[in-house]
């Protein structure tokens, strides 16, 4: 019982004291920042030469790759024309069907008005009949039940 809890007070003195024998390495965190950034080129007289002499190359590369660019530009105005016609079609097409769709739910609220008001009528003349049968008119108990379809 005791030995685990005098391991355990072991490890936590000498924790400390391990880390504190444990030392940085000055490649890993230079301490001061260097005179000069190595990625790129130092300004000499050799590095300066070198440049001057690629110069007309690195102008002539440029302006092929400007080039090149702008016939890619074209294409790609070319490309994204044709996209905007067809979405400009596809546009058109969804109002012309959302134009018939609405066409179509106007024209099924219109019947479904028409059945209601039909069987409004049915169900009112069929009350009356009942009111009639029920007070001693055998005539009128033997009708047939109204059709909403006859009053469409």
């Amino acid at each position: 019982m005791f030995r685990p809890l005098l391991i355990g007070a072991a490890l936590v003195i000498a924790a400390p004291a391990i880390a504190q024998t444990q030392s940085t390495n000055p490649a890993d965190q230079p301490s001061t920042p260097l005179p000069y950034d190595p990625g790129h080129d130092s300004n000499t007289p050799r590095s300066n030469a070198i440049a001057a002499e690629s110069a007309p190359g690195v102008a002539a590369a440029n302006r092929d790759v400007a080039a090149q660019a702008r016939m890619d530009g074209h294409a790609v105005t070319a490309v994204n024309a044709a996209n905007d016609a067809r979405y400009q079609a596809d546009v058109a097409a969804y109002r012309a069907a959302m134009r018939a769709r609405r066409q179509t739910i106007v024209a099924n609220a219109a019947l479904q008005a028409d059945r209601e008001r039909a069987y409004a009528m049915a169900m009112a003349d069929w009350r009356a009949q009942v009111d009639a049968c029920e007070r001693g008119k055998t005539r009128a108990c033997n009708l047939p039940s109204p059709d909403p379809q006859n009053y469409m």
